[in-house]
């Protein structure tokens, strides 16, 4: 994705830090601290949301004696072809690059690129995962931030019971030609659980066809 920017505007202190994009796109975000924290929309914890071309795109509000404490921020974009990771810029105020009256560009300090199919080789080394081990010293940083937002998307979809809840039923019909199509079974087991949330995953994130889905549990 390209003409990504993260601004914050402190003529106002309501979904002041937003994202302005030239593309739609899936994402997923996480700020770094902002010292004292009163607001409740304001959280290091990843969050998800869909990008809008040419919108603003809010992330959070920020008060002005907050904005000493700004620390950051990674935003994850799941595109057709590839997954593009932004690291911003630690700075204060004071570092920030300014683009108007009180408006302010938090600096991109590293993009980077992964396509979809080598996340989704990743996750296929997992399928029986729930837990994503973040101390490996294997994988660059972003990776590694990368692969514990979809291992904690891959646990929400679990814990909702991707077999009992409603909203997924379209996939498990999916699921079930696929498995008819290429004569695949399931084991009835929590593992199967586990694995579907990772086949929902490249499917819905990484953009995996099914011809691509079976390569990859064929390998398991």
């Amino acid at each position: 994705m390209n003409g990504l920017k993260l601004l914050l505007d402190l003529n106002t202190e309501t979904d002041n830090l937003y994202v302005e994009t030239d593309m739609e796109a899936r994402a997923m975000y996480q700020i770094f601290g902002f010292g004292p924290l009163e607001e409740e929309n304001v959280s290091d914890d990843p969050r998800k949301i869909t990008f809008e071309a040419g919108g603003r795109n809010a992330l959070a509000g920020i008060s002005k004696p907050d904005v000493d404490y700004l620390l950051g921020a990674s935003i994850i974009t799941f595109g057709t072809d590839t997954v593009c990771i932004y690291e911003f810029e630690n700075k204060k105020l004071s570092g920030l690059e300014k683009a108007g009256d009180d408006l302010y560009e938090i600096s991109l300090k590293e993009q980077t690129s992964i396509e979809n199919g080598s996340v989704a080789e990743m996750l296929s080394s997992e399928f029986y995962s729930l837990e994503y081990d973040d101390t490996r010293d294997d994988l660059p940083l972003s990776t590694n931030r990368l692969l514990i937002f979809l291992f904690g998307e891959k646990e929400r979809i679990y814990r909702d019971g991707i077999l009992a809840d409603g909203k997924y039923d379209g996939f498990i019909e999916a699921v079930n030609r696929f498995m008819e199509d290429y004569d695949v079974e399931f084991e009835q087991s929590e593992g199967t659980e586990l694995v579907l949330s990772t086949v929902y995953l490249m499917r819905e994130y990484l953009n995996q066809d099914w011809e691509q889905v079976y390569g990859l549990l064929e390998k398991r």
